[in-house]
């Protein structure tokens, strides 16, 4: 309508000729892609900190002494292996129960200063159904070691053996 003041609108014609329809395809195809990936690895990190979540933790104690004599400390809820003097050892021990119906593999991680200091004689096995075994934790002291306390956690996985 001239004259009213108000303007109609105009039509634009859109030109897709630059666009393949190929590419679009591939765009979709893209992002489905990332969806999934990015799916898979949301479950891996929830079955790993469910995981996490569920390990058995330990702290680990050791005090390097320069007397020679050994200092025991007994605990059920740490791995302290007391006072200890140079070229000397302890040993602690854990059980591991298995209470389902689905044997479990079993992973051990020593983490802090300790780890170079103690050694499990088990790692990286299978624990069957309603098994128990023994785990044996040593501590040795060796000379080149400060005197101090050295500190550090062993988390003791049960991951379900599903395969």
């Amino acid at each position: 309508m001239p004259g009213s003041g108000r303007s109609t609108p105009e039509l634009i014609k859109m030109d897709n000729s630059e666009v393949a329809p190929e590419d679009g395809a591939v765009k979709k195809r893209r992002s489905i892609g990332s969806i999934i990936l990015w799916a898979i690895v949301f479950f891996i990190v929830v079955i790993g900190l469910v995981q996490y979540l569920n390990a058995a933790k330990y702290d680990v104690l050791v005090q390097v002494i320069q007397e020679d004599k050994i200092g025991v400390n007994p605990t059920g809820e740490k791995l302290d292996f007391g006072d200890l003097p140079h070229n000397k050892s302890a040993i602690r021990k854990v059980t591991l129960v298995s209470g389902g119906n689905t044997p479990s593999y079993i992973i051990i991680w020593k983490l802090g200063e300790i780890s170079d200091l103690i050694k499990s004689d088990k790692n990286f096995f299978t624990l069957e159904p309603h098994a128990t075994q023994s785990l044996e934790f040593t501590a040795y002291i060796p000379n080149s070691a400060e005197f101090r306390y050295y500190k550090g956690t062993v988390i003791i996985f049960q991951i379900p053996k599903l395969w």
